[in-house]
């Protein structure tokens, strides 16, 4: 059953996030509404997190967002399920939505 409430774009972007300490991770797909990083270093679900979206004109996107879900995988297991956070975005600006939505488009 698909909970999603707006359309998906795998996407592949450089992002840093922080609670404290800064990391550096990659989208595997992006929303208007939120996005998934791909990480072994997520944080619990309920935190919110700092955002810096790299696109790849050397522009910076800054969001905030709310840890949906974590999860890691073993490495070496095979199938669906990836390492990483889902993320619903607080009050994503303009200027991130006008993105999102090129690149739906």
């Amino acid at each position: 059953m698909e909970r999603r409430k707006t359309n998906r774009i795998i996407k592949r972007l450089e992002v840093k996030f922080h609670t404290g300490i800064e990391k550096t991770a990659i989208t595997s797909d992006l929303s208007e509404a939120g996005m998934f990083i791909r990480t072994n270093q997520g944080v619990a679900p309920g935190s919110i997190i700092s955002i810096k979206l790299c696109l790849s004109n050397s522009q910076e996107i800054f969001l905030s967002g709310k840890v949906i879900r974590s999860m890691r995988t073993m490495s070496g297991l095979i199938g669906e399920t990836k390492s990483g956070m889902g993320i619903e975005l607080v009050n994503p600006p303009p200027n991130y939505t006008d993105y999102v939505q090129s690149i739906l488009a």
